[in-house]
């Protein structure tokens, strides 16, 4: 999964340097570009966590209910 991290990073990172003028890129050097797309990849595998951490806590709760529901006679 963090090869698509990196991937969708460096789409990130090259876009963004699409974007400035070729002033400002020659101001900025490729270890600047490439310590920007690490830092992009380190916030996209912090969101997954938190929203797989979410997903699995709603699993949780609706498998709670749904062992509650089975238990309870009609």
């Amino acid at each position: 999964m963090t090869m698509h991290y990196q991937q969708h990073a460096q789409q990130v990172v090259s876009r963004f340097e699409r974007m400035l003028s070729k002033e400002q890129v020659e101001g900025i050097t490729q270890e600047h570009f490439d310590e920007l797309e690490i830092l992009i990849t380190a916030a996209l595998g912090v969101v997954y966590a938190d929203v797989s951490h979410q997903a699995a806590k709603s699993l949780e709760l609706l498998a709670k209910s749904l062992r509650r529901q089975a238990g309870e006679v009609d």
